[in-house]
């Protein structure tokens, strides 16, 4: 299962209402704000195209959101895991 550490900016004066909209999110893990305007969250999918869709749901979708931005991105091998 792909998975992403991501930066999420946005408006400051809107920083506190876009966390609380993330949380409803599926698939999205928040672990809180940053200098302000950066939301911390970890993104899972079943396919790396998955988070391409959730990561674009949520800078189109959630008022605030300037852009969601990787950190970091990790496919874990299913068939190295038997």
């Amino acid at each position: 299962m792909p998975i992403a550490g991501v930066l999420i900016l946005t408006n400051i004066e809107e920083a506190q209402e876009v966390l609380v909209n993330l949380n409803t999110v599926e698939n999205v893990t928040t672990y809180g704000i940053h200098k302000q305007n950066y939301i911390i969250a970890v993104l899972e999918g079943d396919t790396p195209k998955s988070l391409e869709i959730l990561s674009q749901s949520i800078t189109n979708g959630i008022s605030g959101v300037i852009g969601v931005y990787p950190t970091y991105v990790n496919y874990e091998d299913d068939e190295a895991e038997g």
